[in-house]
């Protein structure tokens, strides 16, 4: 089972225009209870780089999450995918980035 938090690696091919694509670390950010029973999770992907956008929480390295380099969250490029698509577990992201996240997410969805 995928848990609330944690980053894997997915195949995000095959998209279309301007989608993440290409394998990559993605943050589960579907709720464990949601995940438990289901053949989909909702990911956000991490991109390379800091960045200043509305809608990214920048992230850095640590022995929990396991991330190579400096990234970012892209919270407008939400992704649902199917558990086939998921790889290889990198880590666990800190519990400190919640809020960034919920913050980055409200601007999205326009609260």
């Amino acid at each position: 089972m995928y848990r609330q938090r944690e980053i894997w690696w997915a195949n995000l091919n095959s998209t279309q225009g301007a989608e993440t694509r290409k394998k990559r670390p993605c943050v589960i950010l579907q709720a464990d209870r949601v995940n438990k029973n289901s053949h989909t999770v909702i990911v956000a992907p991490l991109l390379p780089h800091h960045r200043t956008w509305p809608f990214a929480v920048n992230l850095t390295p640590s022995q929990e999450n396991g991330l190579d380099k400096e990234r970012h969250i892209n919270l407008k490029q939400l992704r649902v995918v199917d558990v086939s698509r998921i790889d290889r577990r990198q880590g666990v992201l800190e519990a400190r980035y919640l809020r960034d996240i919920h913050d980055c997410l409200a601007i999205v969805f326009g609260r």
